[in-house]
């Protein structure tokens, strides 16, 4: 399977978001302008292709944004220089076919083109409800959990973060 991993433009919206609305409450609601809202915060906004289809995205935030998420304001708050995932789905037909690892590969290396002084990638999974796939996903990929919280929204999430030192 051939995957193309490319930056989101506006054009994408309408399948974008309706792959977003098929994954609550493994992400959460992005309708329309709340989705508008997130993508003018991203740093990096990008979609997944799988042979010519389309598969997944990612939407990434870095430090310093006056954004409303209660997960980006822990890594705020901890961090003086960071990327977050504020979110990323797959389109179920593609799981397990590498267009998450793609999508996650793109992510951190144009993070590090956005933040050289980035301490960490960082991101939450659920674990009330209980996101077991996820968590194994993200453990495969390096990523550490860093503390459980509670959030304003009644699910309580992992806050995982993997340390970006650049390969040489």
């Amino acid at each position: 399977m051939a995957i193309d991993v490319r930056s989101m433009t506006p054009d994408d919206f309408p399948w974008v978001i309706a792959l977003n609305q098929q994954h609550v409450p493994a992400v959460s609601d992005a309708g329309g302008e709340r989705f508008a809202y997130l993508f003018e915060r991203s740093a990096i906004a990008l979609t997944a292709w799988a042979d010519g289809s389309p598969a997944g995205f990612s939407l990434t935030m870095t430090h310093g944004l006056d954004y409303d998420s209660s997960n980006y304001q822990w890594f705020s708050e901890n961090y003086d220089q960071f990327i977050y995932l504020d979110r990323v789905v797959v389109d179920e037909p593609f799981h397990r076919h590498g267009v998450g690892r793609a999508l996650y590969s793109e992510t951190e290396r144009l993070g590090l083109l956005e933040v050289p002084d980035a301490e960490v990638f960082g991101l939450e999974v659920n674990i009330e409800p209980r996101n077991d796939v996820s968590l194994s996903f993200h453990e495969r990929l390096g990523f550490d959990e860093l503390v459980q919280r509670p959030t304003p929204y009644g699910i309580v999430v992992a806050m995982m973060g993997k340390s970006l030192t650049p390969q040489v």
